[in-house]
């Protein structure tokens, strides 16, 4: 017998299988992290929130796919080359006094990697824990979209992540 991937939880909606951004929240440690941190090292860290976050761009790793051919094969040869662990674009409405967003232009101007987490809008239950994914990298930007009459003031930022994405799965609370 299948599991029933949408069945009530104590909150009565479906458990967290096919959930949207929406009330997702993106952070910003405002301390420099030049080196690897693991899921504790992030997790201990002071962390602001970055508000008007309107999209934050794809995460994970991508890795290069290197071939060779020869003479002798009539199929190219493949083998995995260098990982580049992303570069996610955040967009966010400009809120010129939000101290998350102070934070991302401060970073900009330098040369740190600094600590990033995201907050999954995706708890199981009241008492449980949300998906968290941690990062680490360069910011630049802003870069300011600009647009017509009825555009936003938007700011984007590009994230130039230095270490592989951390995930800490929901719990549930008991």
């Amino acid at each position: 017998m299948r599991p029933n991937l949408l069945a009530s939880t104590s909150l009565t909606r479906p458990v967290a299988f096919f959930n949207t951004n929406a009330g997702s929240k993106l952070f910003v440690c405002a301390t420099a992290q030049q080196a690897d941190l693991d899921d504790e090292a992030f997790a201990a860290l002071d962390w602001v929130q970055v508000r008007g976050v309107g999209s934050f761009g794809e995460t994970g790793v991508s890795t290069n796919i290197l071939t060779y051919d020869t003479w002798d094969t009539d199929v190219v040869q493949k083998a995995k080359g260098m990982t580049n662990a992303g570069d996610p674009e955040i967009e966010l409405a400009r809120i010129p006094d939000d101290p998350g967003q102070v934070i991302l232009r401060t970073a900009a101007r330098t040369n740190l990697n600094y600590a990033f987490k995201v907050e999954r809008n995706d708890k199981p239950t009241i008492n449980g824990t949300p998906t968290i994914r941690y990062n680490r990298g360069l910011i630049t930007g802003p870069r300011e979209p600009n647009g017509r009459n009825e555009d936003f003031d938007l700011e984007v930022f590009t994230l130039g992540l230095q270490q592989r994405q951390v995930t800490v799965d929901p719990t549930d609370g008991a």
